[in-house]
């Protein structure tokens, strides 16, 4: 609308002052006539030809950040040119794509010649998962405001929004041992969740509850049971993700994330099963530290988990194994 006010006054003007120059026949008048064709001219030409000399860029200030969190991603766009621009405007989509959740975002920039113009834009997310920035086109309009082009340009950077991995849960790994991975009848006790792999004797410093009492008490001298960490053996999870809900879908992975980080710190290694909606596959993970845990943490992001097929693709990759399914009800142990 702008766009078709601006022509309007400026037919208006020209139609004008060649009415003048038709009663007075001035000279005057017929300069401005020439000025204002030639002025328009060049003013359509130069952008144009400026439209060749312009770049994107997209710069997060980083791989990873926390939820609730403000960061700033730059847009920056540069003009190889001589030839300066006030009205510039720079289409982005950006969101957390792995919730699904996009807008559309118009930026104006001025384009100053042969220099590089940076637009700061404070982002925060309240919900983990994957905020991609990505420029679309970037739009130019001439000095007058009446002529209007654009020109893609492809530019995109994403950060990853990470669990806090703080839950009030508490969890008991005696009650997921149906997850276990090669272990297809197990009596966990203790709180190390391990089995008892034979008995030594008592060494200084072994923990009081490992005593074997009975078999201390025939041979007259303590004797203790060495249990067997579960390093070897592995939890299988599997990720069913329901995004109706942005809060729902977080909380998920928030509880998974911490059941996660928790089975790492008792020496429980586990293998996520997750679907990815990007790859339409089934994908799986085995994490045996922090660090590998949140890689895969990241690949669940970026491969777009979600809920499709997520079971029924585990089940037929483990037929009658238990695992422990992680969804918007909880932590759930199935057989």
């Amino acid at each position: 609308m702008r766009k078709f006010k601006n022509i309007f006054e400026y037919v208006f003007l020209f139609c004008l002052n060649g009415l003048m120059l038709w009663y007075f026949r001035g000279y005057l008048n017929l300069l401005i006539a020439a000025a204002m064709i030639l002025f328009l001219v060049l003013d359509i030409i130069s952008v144009l030809i400026l439209k060749r000399y312009l770049s994107v860029s997209v710069v997060v200030p980083g791989e990873q950040m926390p939820k609730n969190i403000t960061f700033v991603v730059r847009v920056n766009v540069r003009n190889d040119s001589v030839i300066p621009l006030t009205n510039g405007v720079v289409r982005l989509r950006m969101g957390n794509v792995f919730m699904g959740e996009t807008v559309e975002q118009d930026i104006e920039v001025p384009l100053k010649p042969l220099d590089v113009t940076g637009i700061e834009l404070p982002l925060c997310s309240a919900c983990v998962g994957d905020v991609e920035i990505r420029t679309k086109k970037i739009v130019l309009t001439d000095f007058l405001g009446l002529f209007e082009t654009e020109r893609d340009v492809f530019a995109e950077d994403h950060v990853f929004i990470v669990p806090r991995g703080e839950t009030e849960q508490e969890f008991s790994l005696n009650a997921f041992e149906k997850g276990m991975n090669e272990v297809e009848e197990t009596q966990m006790k203790g709180s190390d969740f391990s089995d008892v792999s034979q008995i030594r004797e008592y060494i200084p410093g072994d923990a009081i509850k490992n005593i074997h009492w009975k078999l201390s008490a025939k041979k007259d001298m303590w004797m203790v049971k060495e249990r067997l960490q579960m390093s070897s053996q592995k939890l299988l999870v599997v990720l069913r993700l329901e995004k109706s809900s942005e809060e729902a879908a977080d909380h998920t992975i928030e509880t998974l994330y911490s059941f996660g980080g928790f089975l790492i710190t008792n020496h429980v290694p586990l293998t996520l099963c997750w679907w990815s909606d990007k790859f339409r596959e089934i994908r799986q993970e085995t994490a045996e530290s922090s660090a590998e845990w949140l890689d895969v943490m990241l690949h669940v992001f970026s491969t777009r988990a979600g809920n499709e097929m997520a079971e029924q693709q585990f089940r037929s990759l483990y037929p009658g194994q238990g695992y422990v399914l992680a969804c918007e009800e909880g932590l759930l142990v199935k057989e």
